[in-house]
């Protein structure tokens, strides 16, 4: 299982993807959530994983949100 860190900062994003052993695969930060989903989605095409652990930790309003997705990523719901 992969492990995306999927974090909201107030004029920003960041994305860590991390593999099962805990090794950081990818970073990426944004201003633009559709920008992240691209980045994401072709990250996830290019490591081929299907199953994800996604924290969402919006420093905004300090709170954490597990899910666990299988298939496709997409942030736009969060």
């Amino acid at each position: 299982m992969y492990i995306i860190k999927f974090i909201k900062l107030p004029q920003t994003y960041e994305m860590l993807i991390f593999d099962d052993l805990l090794r950081l695969l990818a970073e990426h930060r944004s201003e633009d959530l559709s920008e992240m989903n691209f980045y994401i989605q072709t990250t996830q095409k290019k490591f081929e994983f299907k199953d994800v652990l996604l924290i969402i930790h919006d420093k905004i309003n300090n709170s954490v949100d597990l899910k666990r997705i299988e298939g496709d990523v997409f942030l736009a719901n969060y």
